[in-house]
């Protein structure tokens, strides 16, 4: 009987030991869950059941920007927030008289802001340190220092103001990349979400998250590069005054991005002061007929399938020749050329007749292999290629001369790679990205050779003699489009735009540029005339800069004597 009762109560005992321990779990697990996983919610559910305390979002430092050689593009400086409880605010007017005094801050929004119904706000962000003491002394005149405050967060900055400002892109006021590069990496680049406890004017809790860690972003530009872009094309734009300019510096082996600039441009510190149209990266965004700078690419493929062979001559009609029921003209008309004149002289008549031997297949396969039927998809805004139908042969024929398709100076310049390097290279922007070649061997060896050698003397003496430097070779192609009436349902004689495409040194291709000048205003408005003496000065001057060896014989002991 007495052994009976023992084990009945050792049985009671291990039962409540065990509802202890359960509960004892529970309490720790809720314990654990609300310090590692739930704190925050928990926190903000019993704050915001005070009316004179919330919970509010902080920004904490985004990550730098930085360039190839680790100089700041875009950084985030420390500064101050005033924050409000407005129904706790005293003496209203005066307070937003005399805050209204502050560097862009506009008593209407601060006086709709404390009429509002909602229990916390800000009334000022992202101030410049040196008006704390003025701030401090206002809340304090007014008697709020138990509803109003001063918060430090963090501000986008961009130390060289508007350069790189189409490719960087800019911040909003709520820390979120809205344009460029800081909305392609937003994910990346943004501060963690931080939040403090804000009490009586105060803050009462430290960030409920403290992780302020940054993870920073390295570019493949160069600082150096881009200050020499952007001093061509601020010369370009005084010299020509058009509507748009596009430069790009790429290395031919990686891919890489060296420079890119555009104009119109505008300071990201500022942007909401430009027109939306200022931020566009042109170089990326916008679409115009390649006009001449295509016609290596037609002609190369046609000599690739053996359909033509070098030394060719081809009657040229006086410089006249219809095409479909219109005709095209050459600016400077010859009788008959050979073929390699007909690309050193940029010839619309010969190449037409070179373009009559490619078929649909062959056309569509060479814009297969330059890449011009798809984008890159590694900046915003980026466009792909527009290419026409090629059923009809009459596409075919324009296409050759860089009428009736459209591309973007990136495209232009990728595909250009084909006739520096045989390659196709994905372009890139982050310098820790592996380089991709998307297509090698486009041309055949002889093809290859030829065509590089007669790019060259494109520039030593053909349409592109402008762009002759005495120090080192360039390879590439003039260009000029002419724009579309769609009033008189034309091409337009007076809108152009002008391009310069290529590489150097020549002899061993390590950049690829492009210049493209949009409506330039003056007299000779060609691509030999606006865009080819840049290209020599950016040539020279970026040569230089890296400290290349001139390759011209004759200059390499002059330079050096020097």
């Amino acid at each position: 009987m007495q052994e009976q009762e023992f084990k009945k109560s050792n049985t009671k005992i291990v039962f409540l030991s065990f509802l202890m321990l359960l509960g004892l779990l529970v309490i720790v697990g809720r314990f654990a869950y609300i310090q590692l996983i739930g704190r925050e919610g928990y926190v903000e559910k019993v704050i915001e059941k005070f009316p004179k305390a919330s919970v509010v979002k902080l920004s904490t430092p985004r990550g730098f920007i930085k360039d190839r050689k680790g100089n700041d593009l875009a950084i985030s400086i420390p500064t101050l927030s005033v924050y409000a409880f407005p129904k706790m605010v005293k003496n209203k007017e005066e307070l937003v008289r005399r805050l209204s005094a502050l560097p862009e801050v506009k008593e209407r929004e601060l006086l709709e802001k404390l009429n509002s119904d909602r229990k916390f706000v800000w009334l000022v962000r992202h101030l410049d340190k040196v008006h704390l003491p003025y701030i401090k002394g206002v809340i304090r005149d007014t008697d709020n220092t138990k509803a109003v405050g001063v918060q430090e967060e963090y501000k986008r900055f961009y130390p060289h103001a508007d350069l790189m400002a189409n490719l960087l892109g800019f911040v909003g006021s709520e820390g979120k990349g809205l344009e460029g590069v800081e909305y392609v990496f937003d994910e990346k680049l943004k501060g963690k979400e931080v939040k403090g406890v804000f009490y009586l004017g105060k803050l009462a809790i430290a960030p409920i998250s403290e992780d302020m860690d940054r993870e920073d972003l390295r570019l493949t530009v160069d600082l150096g590069v881009q200050t020499i872009l952007e001093d061509i094309r601020d010369k370009i734009v005084k010299q020509w005054n058009p509507d748009k300019v596009g430069i790009l510096l790429m290395e031919a082996g990686s891919g890489e991005i060296l420079g890119l600039a555009n104009y119109p441009s505008y300071d990201p510190n500022h942007y909401h002061n430009y027109p939306v149209s200022y931020r566009r990266n042109f170089v990326v965004t916008d679409l115009f007929e390649p006009g001449s700078v295509m016609k290596p690419f037609f002609i190369g493929y046609a000599l690739n399938k053996g359909y033509i062979k070098p030394g060719l001559w081809i009657d040229t009609e006086g410089g006249r020749t219809e095409v479909f029921g219109r005709y095209v003209k050459d600016v400077k008309p010859s009788k008959a050329l050979t073929l390699e004149q007909v690309l050193i002289k940029s010839s619309n008549v010969g190449t037409i007749k070179v373009a009559r031997y490619l078929s649909k297949g062959d056309v569509v396969e060479l814009m297969k292999n330059l890449h011009m039927t798809h984008k890159f998809d590694f900046l915003p805004g980026e466009i792909k290629p527009r290419l026409p139908n090629f059923d009809y042969p009459a596409n075919i024929l324009y296409a050759s001369i860089g009428q009736g398709m459209a591309s973007n100076l990136l495209s232009l310049c990728v595909s250009f790679n084909a006739l520096a390097t045989n390659r196709i290279v994905k372009p890139k922007i982050l310098l820790d990205e592996q380089t991709q070649v998307l297509k090698e061997g486009i041309f055949s060896p002889p093809v290859f050779q030829w065509l590089q050698s007669n790019l060259r003397k494109v520039v030593e003496e053909g349409t592109a003699k402008r762009a002759k430097s005495e120090y080192f070779s360039i390879a590439g192609k003039t260009g000029t489009s002419q724009k579309f009436d769609f009033k008189v349902g034309r091409y337009s004689r007076e809108e152009l735009v002008t391009y310069f495409v290529g590489y150097f040194p020549a002899e061993n291709p390590r950049f690829l540029a492009g210049i493209l000048v949009d409506r330039p205003r003056g007299p000779d408005p060609y691509g030999g005339t606006v865009a080819a003496p840049y290209f020599k000065e950016l040539v020279e001057r970026v040569s230089f800069y890296y400290r290349l060896e001139p390759d011209k014989a004759s200059q390499q002991v002059s330079v050096m004597n020097r």
